[in-house]
């Protein structure tokens, strides 16, 4: 198990391993419990380094970023299964019992290894991402403190994370729809300015959407270049046989434009066998 954590993470950022063995312990333990939660941190770590990178972290900085994402979520192991997963409403007693893993994260975490500055640094995001920009989230603290860095970012990529994944509760909301919905939150929800970056960082569309275009076409988001703004990304077309790579930036695509994200189920549409295609398109081109 060991071996595969260490690959996934070095698929998200590099480091030595073996200074970070009570992380991974820890890390291991979250995967056994609850594969789901394991996932998403490991997709919650995956934006924030991106993050992190887009607001220009030092390699040090993003290394313990990392770990910070990594680790948000370790407090779960306190939080029984049947609530962890629950598809109704919690009562105030399970509300209250999935409210303390920000707590239980620290708390469980200092029982079994010596906690130095480095390593509370780590853990910032475990105890502090549920806070919210204004502090006026949880857990709550009797002194009001700025937000570590790290949770501001790790906040961010965990709700993009746990809006655009399927759960057995609910269907995921749409990559542009979340980036809809979170903006709302400036300032309050989250930092301005970190949420500003992410969204520049994603595009309205992140890479991979399927999105509907105003001639009716469908098409896939392949990136976003230098020169692109958030909303006229390069695309694949699905059904054309020729011509498939659009830069929206391009003057003769500029009556050509996006309508909305679509779910690429409701097509039958695989969006890795086309992100695949279009990266083989283009080496052969």
């Amino acid at each position: 198990m060991k071996a595969l954590i260490i690959k996934n993470i070095s698929s998200v950022f590099t480091c030595d391993f073996r200074l970070f063995e009570a992380e991974i312990a820890a890390l291991s333990k979250v995967r056994k419990y609850d594969e789901y939660t394991y996932l998403h941190s490991l997709n919650v770590a995956r934006l924030s380094v991106a993050l992190g990178k887009r607001l220009g972290l030092t390699d040090e900085m993003i290394i313990d970023l990392g770990w910070a994402a990594l680790l948000h979520d370790i407090g779960k192991l306190h939080v029984p299964l049947d609530i962890l997963n629950k598809m109704k409403k919690f009562s105030g007693d399970e509300l209250a019992i999935m409210q303390s893993h920000p707590v239980e994260a620290l708390t469980s975490f200092a029982e079994t290894h010596t906690v130095t500055l480095e390593r509370l640094r780590r853990l910032s995001a475990a105890f502090e991402h549920h806070q919210r920009y204004d502090l006026k989230g949880y857990p709550i603290v009797q002194k009001k403190l700025n937000l570590h860095p790290f949770s501001r970012i790790v906040a961010i990529a965990d709700t993009f994370d746990a809006m655009t994944t399927d759960r057995i509760y609910q269907r995921r909301v749409l990559p542009d729809v979340a980036l809809k919905i979170m903006a709302q939150g400036f300032g309050t929800i989250f930092d301005p300015t970190v949420l500003q970056a992410f969204i520049t960082c994603m595009g309205v569309y992140p890479v991979g959407s399927l999105v509907k275009l105003s001639n009716d076409e469908l098409a896939v988001v392949l990136r976003y270049q230098e020169t692109s703004t958030l909303d006229r990304p390069e695309i694949f077309l699905i059904e054309k046989k020729e011509a498939r790579h659009l830069n929206l930036m391009d003057p003769q695509f500029k009556d050509l434009r996006i309508l909305k994200s679509e779910f690429p189920e409701d097509h039958e549409i695989q969006i890795n066998d086309i992100l695949t295609e279009a990266s083989a398109e283009r080496e052969s081109a």
